[in-house]
């Protein structure tokens, strides 16, 4: 079979869509088909691990996009002339934001449909995948691929668009009829459908009717390697864990941090430290204020590679998961957890967070439920009692995780949906 993967992310991007579809095409490239990738930069075109990559670069947002650097957003320092220029990035940045369709990366959607039809017309492709977060990605197929050719599309959906309100990828004021439209075409014109998790198929089955027959549910994927072992020596510190990307509305750090400082009040004597991996996005002040301290206990690590952030799972204490506001959206992290074998501290803030089947059998987690206001007494002491006795994981558990979640197993799942045979 020959196919073409569309998605603004691959590596080397450290984007969930980017790990997913270099170990998807792997496997597929290994199993005897043709893959090619149509991405956005960095790097360079041409064959990698058996898979062609082309390559067509976002000129307008990729520089301004790019995931918040190492501490970036703690920063005090640098006198008038750098918060000048801070001010004004902030503020272009908003405008921008503002006026753009149909999400940050609308300045790869032409380039990508020309270089996508110069494909189409050079390779006959029997199918293409197009895989979202961001929608662009299917806007690119929608508009590039040849209707009346014999290749099938697969619509691959990690988050929802038009359905998604926290935090909007675009204007939903001034573009919320158009992005319903246009996502409602792309979904009556492709033959098939996937999604990460059950809840989002439903949302879709719920607000497009004709797309039940299409949507199919291929669960997450796991793409660490092998697990390294623990490189921190033992300090009596309690080590607190976050890997991910921070939004003040979807993802918000404020209950971890208020929870965390409640426990230094209440248990002055507890060593504790809480380690953010990950971008900040628009939740850098909401760090600051506790790493600007005297002693800080919290540390903002930033963007930084995955071999840094695997040891920086295996030499934690406690991993912590913070739940979207979204009933359709799971963090691959969650299985990431898992198979590192660590307890897991698991904020959710809406009743039906994902997190909470995924983490149904796993035996050391504290699932808690985020307020507005400060936590209690009854939940810093249910807190103090996990972190003081932390269940231990058993060896079974992590391998039965990566198994599941495998790259080989996804993309065996997507292999029959798509009806083709491993060679």
């Amino acid at each position: 079979m020959r196919l073409l993967i569309i998605t603004y992310s691959y590596f080397p991007d450290l984007t969930p869509r980017a790990f997913r579809w270099k170990a998807v095409a792997e496997q597929l490239q290994m199993h005897g088909h043709e893959v090619h990738v149509l991405c956005a930069g960095p790097g360079p075109d041409g064959a990698m691990d058996g898979v062609t990559v082309h390559r067509v670069p976002d000129c307008l947002l990729r520089g301004v996009t790019r995931p918040t650097p190492s501490g970036a957003g703690l920063t005090r320092v640098g006198g008038s002339a750098v918060f000048l220029k801070t001010t004004l990035s902030q503020i272009a940045r908003s405008l921008w934001r503002y006026f753009y369709w149909p999400d940050f990366a609308c300045g790869w959607i032409l380039p990508a449909v020309k270089a996508l039809r110069k494909m189409c017309a050079k390779e006959q492709f029997d199918w293409i995948i197009s895989s979202s977060h961001p929608f662009s990605g299917h806007l690119v197929a929608l508009l590039g691929r040849d209707a009346e050719a014999k290749t099938r599309w697969l619509v691959d959906i990690s988050d929802p668009y038009c359905l998604m309100h926290q935090p909007s990828p675009y204007n939903r004021l001034l573009y919320g009829w158009l992005s319903k439209w246009v996502e409602a075409r792309v979904i009556a014109t492709a033959d098939a459908l996937s999604m990460t998790t059950q809840s989002t198929a439903e949302i879709y089955e719920a607000a497009f009717p004709g797309c039940q027959s299409k949507a199919h549910v291929i669960g997450p994927l796991m793409s660490l390697p092998i697990t390294p072992p623990r490189a921190r020596q033992p300090d009596g510190v309690l080590r607190l864990v976050y890997v991910g990307t921070l939004y003040s509305q979807l993802r918000s750090p404020t209950f971890l941090l208020a929870c965390t400082m409640a426990m230094k009040q209440v248990y002055p004597d507890m060593p504790l430290e809480v380690h953010f991996y990950g971008a900040l996005n628009d939740c850098g002040d909401q760090l600051a204020a506790y790493t600007d301290i005297a002693v800080p206990f919290v540390f903002a690590h930033g963007m930084v590679d995955r071999v840094t952030v695997q040891q920086a799972m295996v030499d934690a204490d406690v991993l912590v998961n913070i739940g979207n506001a979204s009933e359709a959206q799971l963090a691959s992290k969650v299985m990431e957890y898992m198979v590192v074998g660590r307890p897991i501290l698991n904020i959710i803030s809406i009743e039906k967070d994902t997190s909470l089947a995924a983490l149904a059998e796993y035996p050391s987690v504290l699932t808690i439920r985020r307020s507005d206001g400060s936590p209690s007494l009854d939940l810093i002491e249910l807190l103090h009692r996990f972190l003081t006795d932390l269940p231990a994981v058993e060896a079974q558990m992590p391998r039965l995780v990566r198994e599941r979640y495998s790259p080989a197993n996804v993309t065996l799942q997507y292999e029959k949906l798509l009806g083709i045979s491993t060679t």
